[in-house]
């Protein structure tokens, strides 16, 4: 039965109840149906309650589905060659395509088609480092929130006890769990364009304004995950974290090459991969390095012979391997800005361990472009500004190593 139908059947009990009741005298068949029909009241008032619950998650399914089926006639639109000719023509600036089921930020806010999108998003993938070991979800609706289990991997142990005994007793190993809020970040990267190239240009002036929007979406997004402030840019995997690992170093002066001295030794990388890195880790993990900080490790040696050149035969001449004390190194040209106030100033120099359980990344659906024909209108020239929104964080901190310098 359906909640309605319950409500008036219901009705109609009290109403006959109450009539019984109102009589001077119950005769025993009176209060053989009373008891038939309180009876049947109880059993309504549950089925009311697994109606309710019915009938809601009925309406939540129904609005799911309304909310899945504009999306899909979103992506479907845009990933028609109609709506992708209107973007092209609206980039030379022509009529804006025809919204449709699409939401946008805003009124002069576009989608970019779907083809392209994709596009960025694969050259995103094959140019990065992070996004290809953090804990990635693309294509997020709403407000992100991340939950986990925060006990590290030697918490779960000692559940352990005597058999067969009196003294048998059991260990509680609660869950510790903390919560991260992942809000969406914009990254507005943007590129001008004169009016007198797209009217005269003997080339594909909108593919290179294509090109140059996934290389810059593609080079702040690295740099945010990487190098982050966390103060209107995503939290980078290089900013010093006291709750990781640490193992750290004081330099001699406040530069960043005086970090990279006091750092960049046999002494720390090896602490920070046989000593601190949880062993349970050893497994699955790599290093983050920036250009610097490996290029100094590389020339390294011991008697005059590079440590981490695979053979010392070469002398220098083989590169240097992409391993180091047998984990995967990935190279990063991006790093967060050296902070050199005196002895406060404290920089995050390398990093160790499994990037998914420690890291999270979250992008939002849809890439956008604004068309921007006034702000440089006086140098006759048009702004295209691409709209990702994006947000990092750290998880599972106890899963990474850092290498963190103070400054002496």
């Amino acid at each position: 039965m359906k909640q309605q139908e319950i409500i008036e059947r219901r009705k109609a009990i009290e109403t006959e109840v109450n009539s019984i009741l109102a009589s001077d005298q119950i005769s025993a068949e009176s209060e053989a149906r009373a008891d038939e029909l309180l009876n049947e009241l109880k059993d309504l008032n549950e089925k009311r309650s697994a109606a309710a619950l019915r009938e809601r998650f009925a309406s939540h399914a129904v609005t799911q589905k309304v909310v899945v089926e504009k999306r899909e006639q979103g992506e479907e639109w845009r990933s028609s060659g109609e709506y992708r000719e209107q973007f092209l023509g609206w980039i030379k600036g022509g009529r804006a395509p025809e919204q449709r089921e699409l939401k946008t930020d805003s009124s002069s806010s576009i989608l970019i088609p779907k083809l392209y999108e994709d596009g960025i998003l694969k050259y995103m993938m094959a140019q990065s480092v992070i996004r290809n070991l953090a804990d990635l979800r693309t294509g997020v609706q709403g407000y992100s929130t991340l939950r986990y289990n925060t006990l590290a991997t030697a918490d779960y142990t000692s559940a352990w006890t005597q058999p067969d005994t009196a003294s048998t007793a059991r260990t509680s190993i609660d869950p510790g769990f903390a919560e991260v809020a992942l809000a969406p970040v914009p990254c507005l990267p943007y590129t001008q364009v004169s009016q007198q190239l797209m009217r005269q240009a003997n080339f594909d002036v909108e593919a290179e304004v294509m090109d140059n929007l996934q290389r810059q979406l593609s080079k702040n997004l690295e740099w945010g995950y990487i190098g982050g402030t966390g103060t209107n840019a995503p939290t980078g995997i290089f900013t010093v974290n006291t709750n990781t690992n640490q193992v750290t170093a004081t330099s001699a002066s406040t530069t960043r090459a005086a970090a990279i001295t006091a750092g960049a030794t046999l002494a720390k990388l090896r602490e920070m991969r046989y000593e601190k890195l949880p062993a349970a880790y050893w497994g699955s993990s790599a290093w983050i390095i920036p250009q610097d900080v490996y290029a100094t490790i590389a020339t390294l040696t011991v008697n005059n012979v590079p440590l981490f050149i695979p053979s010392a035969d070469a002398v220098g001449q083989a590169g240097a391997g992409f391993t180091l004390m047998g984990l995967p190194v990935y190279v990063t040209e991006y790093l967060p800005a050296h902070i050199s106030t005196g002895t406060t100033g404290k920089n995050c120099l390398a990093v160790l361990g499994n990037i998914s359980d420690g890291f999270a990344i979250r992008e939002w659906a849809g890439i956008g472009m604004i068309r921007d024909e006034i702000t440089a209108m006086s140098s006759a020239r048009v702004i295209f500004q691409g709209m990702m929104f994006a947000n990092s964080q750290f998880t599972r901190v106890k899963s990474l190593v850092q290498l963190n310098v103070t400054n002496a």
